[in-house]
């Protein structure tokens, strides 16, 4: 199954489409799940009917396709959610470990 985030005015995170195997024709989804995210948190109700929607677009029996431009697309996931974490502070460093439940190691105290 080939899933991609359309570029929108109205939405940062793309709109949900299903894509061709052959890459040439796509279809909306939002009635499915609005965005990729969306799609991911809820996999289990949402994955059987993007399939069915993709074999069916692969079978030539959907309509309602557009033409696939890849240009317009953004990337899969355009704000996916990510927590990094860089700093070598040692009251961060004391922080990230405890949320680790881990110990701070002895030379984080004399050596930043």
């Amino acid at each position: 199954m080939k899933l991609a985030s359309l570029r929108t005015a109205n939405c940062r995170d793309g709109e949900l489409c299903v894509v061709n195997q052959a890459l040439t024709q796509a279809i909306k989804v939002g009635h499915i799940a609005k965005t990729l995210q969306s799609a991911i948190e809820h996999w289990q109700a949402v994955e059987k009917p993007l399939q069915e929607i993709y074999q069916a677009l692969n079978e030539g029996q959907i309509q309602s396709t557009f033409a696939f431009k890849p240009d317009d697309y953004a990337s899969p996931l355009p704000r996916a959610y990510q927590w990094a974490d860089a700093s070598a502070y040692v009251n961060h460093v004391e922080l990230v470990r405890k949320a680790r439940g881990q110990k701070c190691l002895p030379i984080f105290g004399p050596t930043p």
